[in-house]
Formats: C-alpha cells, sequence, structure tokens
C-alpha cells in the first residue's frame, strides 16, 4: 500500500508562501494599527476642543494660552522669575478632570505656582503626587514617541536662560521650575511665530498667546503688549473653520538632542522628550512647553547642518509634527478636526495658524 506525503520541495514551497503571505500581510497589520492610532488622537483632539469651546461658553472668552505673571525682587523691582498657568490646565474640568483640576492652586500668587510643584500637604517635597505631575490620556497621542508621560525638570545645565536675547535686565534667570511636570502631545496654536517667551519676534496672531499683567516681558518685543486679555470668537475674522485651534507635537528627533542637548553649552535646556510639559507653572519656557506655530513646516526636523543656535531650539521647539504619516492631525476653531499634510503650502498654512490675518484660503493647496 502507497503513503501519501509531502516531498521536502513541496514543503519548502508551502512554508515559503506562507512566509510571502506573513510579509505581505504584516504591513496591511500595521497600517490598521496606526489608523486606529490616528482615529484615537483625533479623537482626543476633538474633546479638547470642545473642552475649550464649552469653557468659552460658560466664561464668555477662550482659555488664556498662558498667563504671564512677574514675581520681582522686593527691593530692586527686577524680574526674578515668570509664573502662571496654561489653556491646558483651564479646561480640565470640561475633560472630566475635576479631580486634578481641585489639586491645582489657582489663586495667582507666586507661592501658588510654586505650591502646585510639591506633594499636597507637603511643602518642598516635589515628586510625582504634585498637581503638575498628574498625566491625563487625553492630552496623549498614541504615536507620539513619548518616553515617560511625566518627566523631571530642572534649571541645571543652562539653555535658553543665557546668551544674546535670554537674558532680561534681571540677568540670569532663577530656578523655577523645578519638579515634576504631566507631558502632551498637543499645542496650542501660537500663530505665526510662537517660541520662547522674550524672543523679539513673538506674535499674538493665533488663538492662544500670553495674556495678564507681564504679557509683553521685553520692551523690544513690538508685536506684544502688557495686560493682553484672551481672544474670543469675535475676535475670529477669518473663520473658525479657517482658523488652527490645537495641533499636535512629536517627541522624536534624532539629531535634536546631539546638537543643541547633549554638548556643552547646551542651547536646549531639556531633551526633546522633556519639551511639552502642559502643566507648566513658572519660568521662562512656558510658551515652548505650550505653544506651536507656523514658522516652519509640519513635522520639521533637527538637521546635522542646523546653527548651534537658540534660533535652531525654537524652530523645531515650536514645529507641529505626530507620528502618522505624512502630516498630523489639527483641531480647528469651529471644533472640527482635520489632517493637515506636511507638504502643505506653507502661505496656506500660515493663513491657517492666524485669527484675523484677512487671507484668502486657497483650499486647493492642502
Amino acid at each position: 500500500m502507497k503513503r501519501k506525503a509531502f516531498t521536502l520541495v513541496e514543503l519548502l514551497v508551502v512554508i515559503a508562501i506562507i512566509g510571502i503571505l506573513v510579509g505581505l500581510l504584516l504591513p496591511a497589520v500595521q497600517a490598521a494599527r496606526e489608523a486606529a492610532r490616528r482615529m484615537s488622537c483625533q479623537n482626543n483632539m476633538k474633546q479638547v476642543a470642545l473642552a475649550t469651546h464649552n469653557f468659552e461658553s460658560t466664561y464668555k472668552s477662550f482659555p488664556s494660552g498662558l498667563t504671564a505673571k512677574v514675581h520681582r525682587n522686593s527691593t530692586s523691582g527686577q524680574p526674578i522669575d515668570w509664573y502662571g498657568t496654561t489653556v491646558f490646565t483651564a479646561i480640565l474640568p470640561f475633560l472630566e478632570q475635576s479631580s486634578i483640576y481641585e489639586m491645582w492652586d489657582l489663586s495667582g500668587t507666586f507661592a501658588a505656582a510654586q505650591l502646585n510643584t510639591f506633594e499636597p500637604g507637603r511643602p518642598f517635597a516635589r515628586n510625582e503626587k504634585a498637581a503638575t505631575a498628574q498625566p491625563v490620556a487625553t492630552y496623549l497621542c498614541p504615536s507620539d514617541l513619548i518616553e515617560n508621560p511625566v518627566v523631571e525638570l530642572t534649571y541645571n545645565g543652562g539653555g535658553q536662560a543665557q546668551g544674546a536675547g535670554n537674558t532680561g535686565s534681571g540677568g540670569k534667570e532663577r530656578g523655577f521650575p523645578l519638579g515634576f511636570f504631566a507631558m502632551s502631545s498637543y499645542l496650542a496654536s501660537g500663530g505665526t511665530h510662537s517660541t520662547y517667551f522674550r524672543d523679539p519676534l513673538m506674535q499674538s496672531d493665533g488663538m492662544f498667546f500670553m495674556t495678564d499683567e507681564d504679557s509683553q516681558p521685553e520692551d523690544f518685543q513690538t508685536f506684544l503688549r502688557d495686560y493682553e486679555v484672551p481672544a474670543k470668537f469675535a475676535d475670529v475674522f477669518d473663520g473658525t473653520s479657517n482658523t488652527i485651534l490645537y495641533g499636535e507635537r512629536f517627541h522624536y528627533d534624532p539629531v535634536f538632542d546631539r546638537r543643541f542637548h547633549d554638548p556643552a553649552p547646551k542651547w536646549s535646556r531639556y531633551p526633546i522628550s522633556q519639551w511639552g510639559a502642559w502643566s507648566w507653572t513658572g519660568g521662562g519656557n512656558g510658551t515652548t512647553h505650550v505653544f506651536g506655530s507656523a514658522r516652519v513646516p509640519i513635522n520639521f526636523q533637527s538637521s546635522e547642518n542646523s546653527n548651534a543656535d537658540f534660533d535652531s531650539v525654537n524652530n523645531r521647539t515650536s514645529a507641529y509634527g505626530s507620528g502618522h504619516p505624512g502630516g498630523a492631525n489639527f483641531a480647528f476653531t469651529d471644533g472640527s478636526v482635520r489632517f493637515l499634510s506636511d507638504d502643505i503650502n506653507m502661505i496656506v498654512f500660515r493663513s491657517l495658524a492666524t485669527k484675523r490675518g484677512g487671507e484668502q484660503i486657497d483650499y486647493e493647496a492642502y
């Protein structure tokens, strides 16, 4: 009686066919997973946009992007530190995060700003129990390469506090903030030029900007003014569907740390993985943590040929970007969420970043 069996050649052919099918299937699985992550990110941004709308409905204005108060030397009157809170803190109750919001002391004093970095009931104990260190899942994109949703920020190592354009009349900035801070994958739209808060070209033409007593930190900042107030719907002359509210930030840049953070002098105080503390409470880097701008293209990355200077750091830290192939998600002021290609026409992109620029949007250039 003859026995039926596979020959070795037939077995190898079957194995090869299975290998080919698996090879074809894996990219499809990865694409499906990324599509799910992108959808999750869009849902996050939708929730953030709706929370911002609910804030506006309650208080009749949008949240302050970043309240800019100044702590002065009691004798000389010179600035010692800047402090405040951000839009991401303000909208917490509208994201069903009241338990975190109620941890914050929002009395607006310098002492309160410091207290928010301490463990409740334990003054001077800075750890991950502080109000500033509470991660919010809605603020994190699943495709973002955030190493840790909570980071420890220190003022050690210089960077962004010294050098041309980074010292004020008070000299080197003092040691604040210190402590643990929760991270975000999303940036509030700071318009066409938003970087380090004392940049001479800093703008307030986006939906979010510095407000309060020191919203013009330096007299040479001709585009800013002190005691700025938050935007209202009436300020959005360009149309809510044509004005960016939030965009994504991507915490991956293989060149940034090596060029700007690791060597001495440190042009960037923090590595790229630590820019994006939504729970900022003080110091001179609030705008860098919280605001994005259209000064550079979407998914802009550092280059080996970039100059080792503050401008190169500011270009990268203000850039929108994502782990989604080909572009990034943006929430618009009408509450919609759209995916913008990273080859979008820069004139169109900058037009979408302003609230009252009067530009005509060419949708074919998207």
